[in-house]
């Protein structure tokens, strides 16, 4: 899929947005390890761990839903710089943090900036020439990103604690605003519809006359999918919290989750890739019934496989399968939206219901250990595909051809 009224933005500017977005998700993207060290730190429960995050992503999914106004009225640069500086300031207040409350609302800070950053690329991206592209290039550095960190973080926890990894992550997002210039200095349309004359093409033979009379219907499964992608991501984000644990208990090194994490980021460096060229020509709603299908089979395989062997081949499985559908999904909200405004608020929805799974997902396990977390987020995993299958199916309709 194309856009033939598409932002120009260059392979340098490309590269801008993707490092910025990294420097700003650094913590995000490790969220295994730190739920364990803020855990040793602070002598606290599953549920406080789990606090910690939920409050952070509450801030990520508040500062995104703003930033799907303030992008039409600021500039990406500026929008990304401020974001920037929030999470540098909110990881290294963390460092200083003396109790779960503090812990809480020094990361709530940088998740107002991580949320703001991240609103802005995925708007961005939404409106470039071909977004299931510039998405699986995105995840793509991502899983690139995550392989390095699989590394490094379980070392700096090893050797530093807690301090040197949240110190750690605030010279990275510090670092981040070096590539500020080769963000674009552009501003997202006001309108939901882009300006072209009736009856253009404005993506691969969808006609603006054909956008405009499916604009309503479309919005509408459009807010509903992002809704179910909330629910896709609190189960990711609530069992993804717990594999650290899940692997203390069954007696394997850390270290060695780390090297899975390794496995699973390479992995999503040439999944999302394959998935960006594929493009729209599996649509988007075959790419979400097969992995929604893999992911119920991963979470199995993490909490009630019942052994070391199926707990380590899930790792790679549960990191880079969400990689693998997000540039076609995402890439269906640029169909149904092509202003890009819906593909900016999926990270609030992301992360908001992201931000509820870590709390929830540790009173599960308080309260019925790591079996009943597994058929807990089987069963929401299934409800929110169910949801997303609602945009998915409205871009296939779109994308599909037209009598002349």
């Amino acid at each position: 899929m194309s856009n033939q009224g598409a932002l120009p933005i260059s392979r340098i500017q490309q590269v801008g947005l993707i490092l910025v977005m990294l420097a700003a998700f650094t913590e995000a993207l490790t969220v295994a390890f730190n739920i364990g060290a803020i855990m040793t730190r602070f002598g606290a429960t599953g549920a406080e761990a789990g606090f910690v995050a939920t409050s952070q992503g509450l801030c990520v999914a508040l500062a995104a839903l703003t930033g799907t106004r303030l992008i039409s009225l600021h500039s990406a640069r500026k929008l990304v710089a401020i974001g920037l500086v929030l999470v540098a300031v909110g990881h290294a207040l963390a460092v200083l943090a003396t109790s779960i409350v503090m812990m809480a609302a020094f990361q709530a800070i940088g998740g107002l900036g991580t949320g703001l950053v991240v609103c802005v690329v995925m708007a961005t991206a939404a409106r470039t020439k071909k977004p299931e592209m510039t998405y699986g290039w995105i995840n793509a550095s991502v899983g690139a990103y995550l392989s390095i960190l699989a590394l490094t973080v379980p070392s700096v926890l090893v050797f530093g604690g807690y301090k040197a990894a949240y110190g750690f992550y605030a010279l990275l997002a510090i670092a981040g605003l070096i590539f500020l210039p080769a963000v674009p200095n552009t501003r997202a349309p006001r309108s939901p519809i882009t300006a072209e004359p009736e009856g253009s093409v404005a993506r691969d033979g969808v006609s603006t006359a054909i956008l405009g009379s499916k604009a309503g219907l479309g919005s509408k499964a459009g807010w509903i999918a992002l809704v179910g992608m909330g629910i896709f991501f609190f189960a990711i984000a609530g069992m993804g919290a717990f594999i650290e644990r899940i692997g203390v208990k069954a007696d394997v090194a850390l270290q060695t989750i780390g090297l899975m994490f390794f496995v699973g980021g390479i992995l999503t460096i040439v999944g999302p890739i394959a998935a960006g060229i594929v493009g729209a020509r599996f649509g988007s709603t075959r790419p979400l019934v097969l992995v929604g299908s893999l992911m119920c089979a991963a979470a199995f395989g993490l909490a009630l496989g019942g052994n070391e062997l199926s707990f380590l081949v899930s790792i790679p499985f549960w990191i880079v399968l969400p990689a693998l559908l997000t540039p076609s999904f995402l890439g269906g909200l640029a169909v149904v939206d092509p202003s890009g405004k819906l593909a900016g608020a999926q990270p609030a929805f992301a992360t908001l219901g992201g931000s509820m799974g870590p709390i929830t997902a540790g009173a599960m396990v308080d309260a019925g250990g790591f079996g009943s977390l597994g058929w807990f987020i089987i069963a929401v995993l299934v409800i929110a595909l169910t949801l997303m299958a609602t945009a998915a199916l409205q871009a296939d309709r779109m994308r599909a051809p037209r009598p002349v």
